[in-house]
């Protein structure tokens, strides 16, 4: 490589390597994969006894409605 060449890339890296616009996107995005990950735990964990929550409630809201008709 000639050393004129040499510099342009050198140049041209120093830039590349001090550019931070995209960081933030990138972070973000890493932080909603993480938390979705944690909510589909959340779910295959907890996701039959909060359905068996709520068919219970709804079996009492709609006995509540029965009784009353």
């Amino acid at each position: 490589m000639t050393p004129l060449r040499s510099r342009i890339f050198t140049n041209r890296f120093r830039r590349f390597a001090g550019d931070t616009r995209g960081a933030n996107l990138v972070e973000y995005i890493i932080l909603v994969g993480v938390i979705a990950l944690i909510a589909i735990a959340g779910f295959k964990i907890f996701g039959a006894k909060v359905r068996g929550k709520v068919d219970e409630q709804a079996g009492s809201v709609g006995g509540i409605n029965g009784a009353a008709k």
